[in-house]
């Protein structure tokens, strides 16, 4: 990727804080675990396969659309790291 203008490397690196993270893993597998039963009775009450695939795939789409790019709320806890201090040579 370094042959990548910096603004561009910028945006395509996609760095979230670790906090974020976290919860957005928790939020994402609860999401999925949602989406499947809805899916499941969905199918299930209308006899049609297709019609469960296709309610799990939008929600699929609109958890990636959530989730995968950077967002600014993915980056509300930033790490704050000490300041670099010099070694004394002797």
């Amino acid at each position: 990727m370094n042959h990548l203008p910096p603004s561009v490397q910028k945006v395509l690196e996609g760095s979230i804080d670790p906090k974020s993270q976290h919860i957005l893993e928790q939020l994402s597998q609860t999401f999925l675990i949602a989406l499947t039963i809805i899916s499941f009775v969905l199918s299930y009450f209308s006899s049609s396969v297709i019609l469960g695939l296709e309610a799990f795939l939008g929600g699929l789409v609109i958890l990636l659309l959530a989730a995968v790019p950077p967002w600014p709320y993915l980056n509300r806890y930033p790490i704050k790291f000490l300041p670099v201090r010099k070694l004394h040579q002797t």
